[in-house]
């Protein structure tokens, strides 16, 4: 600290200047024996002693504190001063009149409550006659605020341009906050300028959108459901600001089917989900590149579908194979009702079909199964036959048989006379 100090009495004190709160220091020290041969003696043992934490000096706020409500949860932020020793802090708001206390063991933020108008952190263990540091949480018009604020790199990559306009009134500071894309509330960035100045240089460790290189991976895919039937939908997540790394500009939408060659189209960056009518039939594979300033990043997963033929002719085939069915079911009708086929239709229809008055006797619903009987030809020009009736001549008696008289009848039985059979003998008559 002190190249060398003259001291008199063993007893004298030194005051040590700069030291940082809540850090451990040692201290050693040595005399020097005779002045004119320059001799030291040896180092003291080490004296450890360590300084008492101090309120943090800087304190800022981020989120949506003067938003509509719903949006990101306010935080208090703050800028520890000790780098070699934990502190606890106690943040301290107030609340429609009332202060509320909350303990924090941890460094360095505080979610803000509601309606709160000012807030203050103090260190725990901290000397009681430092100033606590207050910080206003009062909403003012979004008005009053700078406009016309821009963003531009400088040359060689020494760090990002902020410049802006200021607002009405007459402000005590401006506060310039930063953070990287991704990243927490927790890691905000900040800065105070006094209200004459009206641009902030950046740290040029900040990667700019010229200076960040292309994204590290792709969307990832999914299917969803057709709209209308047939066509296929597919939707994709957005990439992690980390993997993004920089300003997207727009999608590249890629589809290969079968060995074709791919066919790749872009999509604005606010596009999720887009149809697909024109795609090939059979198998097909989609995926989607994500783009920034920089360049095209690679492609995401890839979606593999299976889609069928889904063309017009095998939507117009079915039509007209119906359509000429029905014309040749009609032509068909058209050849039977006219006069050309008549006879053929006499042939193969039954009687009862083709007459104009149907006769009811034709009707065989009713009548038992008769063979049906060939009808006769009508007569013609054909020769006439004349049949002449012969009749037959008469049939001649047979001759009556003599009576065999064998003398038994004769003496047993009857005489025909006898039993009345045979009439009274004729009287000859002699010429």
């Amino acid at each position: 600290l002190e190249p060398e100090l003259k001291t008199i009495e063993p007893q004298t004190s030194i005051e040590i200047q700069g030291l940082e709160a809540a850090t451990v220091y040692e201290v050693s020290g040595r005399c020097r024996v005779e002045t004119e041969e320059d001799l030291w003696g040896e180092w003291s043992p080490p004296l450890s002693f360590q300084t008492p934490p101090s309120a943090p000096k800087d304190v800022w706020v981020s989120g949506n504190l003067c938003g509509t409500p719903g949006g990101q949860e306010p935080l208090l932020l703050w800028k520890t001063l000790g780098r070699c020793v934990q502190v606890s802090y106690t943040a301290w708001f107030q609340v429609e009149g009332q202060e509320v206390r909350l303990a924090e063991d941890s460094c360095c933020s505080c979610p803000v409550p509601a309606r709160a108008e000012w807030a203050r952190v103090s260190a725990v263990n901290a000397t009681s006659w430092e100033p606590f540091t207050h910080l206003s949480l009062v909403c003012l018009d979004p008005a009053s605020g700078p406009h016309n604020v821009s963003v531009g790199s400088m040359t060689e990559g020494t760090g990002l341009l902020v410049t802006w306009q200021p607002g009405p009134g007459e402000p005590r500071e401006h506060v310039v906050d930063w953070a990287q894309d991704g990243d927490p509330l927790e890691e905000l960035n900040w800065t105070r300028l006094p209200p004459g100045n009206l641009r902030a240089l950046l740290p040029a460790d900040l990667d700019s959108p010229a200076s960040s290189p292309e994204p590290l991976e792709g969307p990832v895919l999914w299917r969803l459901p057709d709209d209308p039937p047939g066509t296929p939908a597919v939707a994709w997540e957005e990439v992690p600001r980390r993997q993004l790394r920089g300003h997207l500009t727009h999608y590249t939408l890629c589809a290969r089917s079968g060995t074709r060659t791919p066919v790749c189209m872009n999509v604005s960056g606010s596009t999720r989900n887009v149809t697909l009518p024109d795609l090939h039939w059979g198998p097909c594979e989609l995926w989607v590149m994500a783009s920034t300033i920089v360049g095209r990043g690679p492609p995401g997963p890839s979606l593999r579908l299976h889609l069928p033929d889904n063309t017009l002719r095998w939507k117009v085939l079915p039509g007209i194979l119906f359509l000429w069915g029905l014309l040749l079911m009609c032509c068909g009708l058209s050849l039977a009702t006219s006069r050309r086929c008549l006879h053929l239709w006499h042939k193969v229809l039954p009687r009862w079909v083709w007459e104009k008055v149907p006769n009811p006797a034709n009707s065989k619903s009713s009548q038992p199964h008769m063979e049906e009987v060939p009808q006769a030809q009508p007569l013609g020009d054909l020769p006439i036959l004349e049949v002449e009736e012969i009749e037959p001549p008469p049939a001649a008696a047979p001759p009556a048989s003599t009576p065999l008289d064998s003398g038994y009848e004769k003496h047993f039985l009857p005489t025909p006379e006898e039993l009345g059979l045979l009439g009274p003998p004729r009287p000859q008559v002699l010429a």
